[in-house]
């Protein structure tokens, strides 16, 4: 009785969201609209974060270009400049009829968007003038199962993740356990299916209507092979030349997170516990080692599962992440080399912290050797179903965003501490930061009278915490994010997020 309730609210929300799509008003969304430029504002300190180069991955898009979280270590970093909020201009472009999402976005070597709509019948990759926002070509994608208990608001897979390879080759799984290579060839003008593996028999056997999913797939280092991680606790190799693959189940866990590559191994987290992987010579995975963290008792509001909500974040000497405990959540930094933990710290108020995002950082050389900083958001109380209630899904969300920096303490260990805190509610976006100006940007939450709610894309100053600016975006649904990241043009000048309604473009357009 409790799975036909849980569906029959799974479609009603699907429904509702294809009318609330097509309506006129706040609500309705217009194919294509701009708001602004608005009035010159004082311009925000410009300030370079000095940093260590984030290593480039040989098999994948430029830094910056190939996935959700920038590059293969998912730093959430950008070596350039994001709008300033000096006379800002903001545009929404919607690419269906009723509600769209645009979520992970990349850029090919011609500077043009590539990146997954998700809608009411399926699943689209688009590709998108980055100017103009038109959709130049479309690929579809199978749609998800409505009858699978995950449907649809604690389901990752199908194409929220994907990545863009060092041949602007898009490499996506798909909603029926297929990864796909997908290309756009300006010869014909179109997307071409350059190969298709079927994973369905590599995926742990469930119940129907459960179903495990391949959430994401990325390139080893050395591109011989490919890593994926299945829902349910499958970590698998792919060989793209000759289609072997080879899993281990990691029985009893669930992986509803991105996961990281660096040049030591594949980094993948649980709702139990921390991994390192490689492959042994036929490419079977191997556990390099295995950190368990405090999953705490429960699914707080915002999770998806009970267990971390980010993704593990390479850096220097160091894999951050963060955990589930209570009465607050903590941030971990383990040694890479070996999985022991170096060093932790609680944030945020005791029954009131979490995260579901990535934690943005850097690492850089300090007097006593490297030093790192990492920023994390609190998502506490930010509920995806409620997205149809009065005030939006982040009505009772809390709010806050920390910066914590861990430096060696002279007799070879390190001190964690909070650097600052600010009260912005950026209750759900993945935040980034970027390097060249000194500002994490945020999009943030604001519950207004007669529970209407509006959208801004914050920037905060990294060194002090202090709000920077803020450029409103929109009022009510069409401009939830729902988990999107806020991606940085590789240009500079632009940030591009996508929501309900589509995909926006937030940019400066004068002094």
């Amino acid at each position: 009785m409790r799975a036909a309730r849980g569906l029959g609210i799974a479609l009603l929300a699907l429904f509702l969201l294809l009318v609330a799509g097509c309506g006129d008003g706040e609500n309705g969304a217009e194919p294509s609209s701009t708001i602004g430029p608005t009035q010159a504002a004082e311009p925000a300190p410009i300030t370079s974060i000095p940093h260590l180069p984030v290593p480039q991955h040989p098999y994948l898009a430029p830094n910056g270009q190939s996935n959700m979280h920038n590059d293969a270590y998912m730093t959430g970093t950008y070596e350039v400049s994001g709008p300033l909020g000096i006379n800002p201009e903001v545009t929404l472009q919607s690419y269906a009829d009723a509600t769209n999402l645009c979520v992970t976005i990349t850029f090919d070597r011609q500077g043009r968007i590539l990146t997954v709509n998700a809608r009411f019948d399926g699943f689209y990759i688009l590709l998108v003038d980055p100017e103009t926002l038109e959709e130049l070509a479309s690929y579809p994608l199978p749609p998800r199962d409505p009858s699978d208990p995950l449907f649809p608001f604690r389901d990752t897979s199908s194409g929220a993740y994907f990545v863009l390879d060092n041949e602007d080759r898009i490499l996506v799984a798909d909603a029926e356990n297929a990864v796909q290579v997908i290309r756009y060839s300006d010869t014909k003008g179109e997307f071409e299916l350059v190969r298709k593996y079927d994973l369905t028999d590599f995926v742990v056997p469930m119940e129907s209507p459960a179903r495990d999913h391949v959430q994401m797939i990325i390139p080893g280092w050395d591109g011989q092979l490919w890593w994926f991680a299945t829902r349910f606790g499958n970590v698998g190799t792919l060989h793209p030349d000759s289609g072997q693959v080879q899993t281990i189940e990691l029985a009893g866990e669930e992986m509803q997170n991105s996961f990281t590559v660096g040049e030591d191994g594949v980094y993948i987290i649980t709702d139990h516990a921390m991994y390192r992987f490689n492959a042994d010579e036929e490419g079977v995975p191997e556990v390099d080692w295995r950190t368990e963290y405090d999953r705490g008792s429960r699914i707080k509001p915002s999770m998806i599962n009970q267990g971390s909500g980010t993704t593990p974040q390479l850096f220097g000497d160091m894999v951050a992440i963060g955990d589930n405990a209570d009465p607050k959540m903590n941030v971990l930094f383990l040694r890479r080399s070996d999985g022991q933990e170096v060093s932790r710290i609680p944030v945020f108020k005791d029954g009131q912290s979490t995260t579901e995002n990535a934690l943005p950082g850097l690492v850089r050389e300090g007097d006593d050797g490297k030093e790192y900083s990492v920023i994390v958001e609190n998502n506490y109380g930010k509920l995806s179903d409620s997205l149809f209630d009065p005030g939006g899904p982040c009505r009772d969300s809390v709010g806050g965003v920390t910066r914590l920096d861990m430096v060696p303490d002279g007799s070879g260990g390190y001190s964690l501490d909070e650097i600052w805190t600010s009260p912005e509610n950026s209750c759900s976006t993945v935040p980034k930061i970027s390097l060249a100006n000194g500002i994490v940007y945020l999009y943030t939450y604001e519950l207004l009278p007669n529970d209407d709610y509006a959208w801004s894309l914050t920037g905060v100053d990294f060194e002090t915490g202090e709000t920077a600016f803020e450029i409103p975006t929109g009022r009510g649904m069409q401009y939830v994010d729902f988990g999107a990241p806020i991606t940085l043009s590789p240009v500079g000048g632009t940030a591009y997020l996508g929501s309900t309604g589509g995909l926006m473009r937030i940019r400066d357009v004068g002094p």
